[in-house]
């Protein structure tokens, strides 16, 4: 049993040590905000919208991005390309109906809903064929929207003006902020997306290179065109690797942001989880090609492999930490004026609120970089309790490892809630302030 204990303290105590030192290179390693202003050179941009079974969304979402196309300068022809993939909702009528000039509406009939990386390799197949096919490859961008997708007109010319500016640059990635924050499970997937995730990606973008997060991902069309998306259900981080191994190079930008909706309830939630996580678990077959390719650097190589190797580690580590901490409690109980585990004990928790306080203050500064101040206080009290987050997501690689042991690699879909007149009318006020 004492075996059992101290193993237990080792591997979480490595995994401890690993956590603080990547948070510590993730406050160091601050991306600056880049402002810049779009030269003289014609692009064609195309916002590849997949579609499935969002009739009640897909309307609005049109309609915000054909009014932020209306004010692109005359150097970006922006169109919108809708594909539904054989929805069975009025998805496909709900897009005949649009009245807006810039889209294009594709259906994809009697396709077995093979995923999302099969719909936008049905909209690049269609754009080489026609509206692209006498257009410069290298000055055509494909953006990936989802159908909950906003984007104000000025992320819109600064993703392009990043093109531009450097002829290497093969993707850029957004970040990605949470329009419907009305509750608890919505607000922890803002602080999220706006702290974690961003936070890790301004890391990656100045020791390696970014990595696609699918909403707010554009490429340009001769990465598109000599790498497709693949059937994985994590087909950005796949379609990522992918371009890493082609030596194409991924930045992420953070001043810019797509606005989405984030999952309302529990059940639909630990669903799109699993699928991210099993998803992850399918990106490992090409571990060994990254190890071995030259174009990837060594921070590269050790992150992502980590990342790639959370579902995994993600069994161990929370059963260990348990296990631990109970250890630590019994002993620091039983030699509490001898011992030194009541001091480990204090260090775990002033350690932890150190990190909810820096948590809080990378969250502050992010939204501070798209000109949208937060309070201190109320951040603070939501990195707190952002720690029950992370509890709920750590049951999802167990159930993600036995999907994918048993076969079941079907796309569970992540499904939107109908737009409210109060979102409505918050991407209205978006639009405004950006006009």
């Amino acid at each position: 049993m004492q075996v059992i204990a101290n193993t237990a303290i080792t591997i979480s105590s490595l995994f401890y040590l690993y956590f603080l030192v990547n948070i510590f290179l993730i406050n160091h390693y601050r991306e600056p905000v880049r402002a810049l202003t779009k030269g003289p050179q014609q692009f064609r941009l195309f916002l590849i919208i997949p579609v499935l079974n969002e009739a009640h969304i897909v309307t609005h979402t049109i309609n915000h991005l054909s009014a932020e196309i209306a004010n692109l300068p005359s150097t970006v022809q922006a169109e919108i390309v809708a594909v539904d993939d054989d929805s069975s909702d009025k998805s496909l009528a709900a897009l005949a109906q649009s009245s807006s000039p810039y889209l294009q509406v594709l259906h994809r009939a009697g396709n077995a809903k093979q995923g999302k990386g099969a719909v936008i390799n049905t909209a690049v197949q269609y754009l080489e064929n026609t509206l692209a096919k006498t257009a410069d490859p290298q000055r055509t961008l494909i953006g990936i929207l989802d159908a909950d997708a906003f984007m104000t007109t000025t992320d819109l010319i600064q993703v392009v003006a990043n093109f531009e500016q450097d002829d290497k640059i093969m993707m850029v990635q957004t970040g990605v902020s949470i329009y419907n924050q009305n509750n608890w499970l919505t607000r922890m997937q803002n602080f999220e997306f706006m702290c974690v995730n961003n936070s890790t990606q301004q890391l990656r973008d100045r020791l390696g290179q970014g990595i696609a997060s699918g909403n707010g991902q554009f490429v340009r069309l001769t990465l598109a065109q000599r790498n497709q998306w693949g059937n994985s259900l994590l087909e950005d981080l796949e379609f990522t690797l992918r371009t890493w191994l082609l030596g194409g190079r991924v930045v992420f930008t953070h001043g810019m942001v797509v606005e989405q909706e984030a999952v309302e309830s529990l059940r639909p939630f630990i669903k799109q989880r699993i699928r991210w996580c099993q998803g992850a678990l399918q990106c490992m077959t090409y571990l060994p090609a990254l190890w071995r390719s030259r174009d990837v650097n060594a921070f590269q190589k050790f992150d992502t492999t980590f990342w790639v190797l959370m579902p995994i580690t993600g069994c161990i580590v929370p059963l260990t930490s348990v296990w631990a901490f109970a250890t630590m409690v019994t002993r620091s109980l039983a030699t509490w004026q001898s011992g030194w585990h009541h001091l480990a004990l204090l260090a775990v928790i002033l350690i932890a609120l150190a990190t909810c306080w820096l948590f809080a203050n990378l969250y502050q500064r992010n939204y501070a970089d798209i000109q949208k101040p937060v309070a201190f206080w109320p951040t603070f009290i939501d990195s707190l309790s952002f720690q029950g987050y992370l509890l709920i997501i750590s049951i999802t690689p167990y159930a993600a490892i036995y999907r994918q042991l048993i076969g079941q690699t079907s796309w569970i879909k992540t499904r939107h809630q109908a737009m409210t007149v109060s979102l409505y009318s918050h991407l209205l006020h978006r639009r405004g302030q950006h006009a």
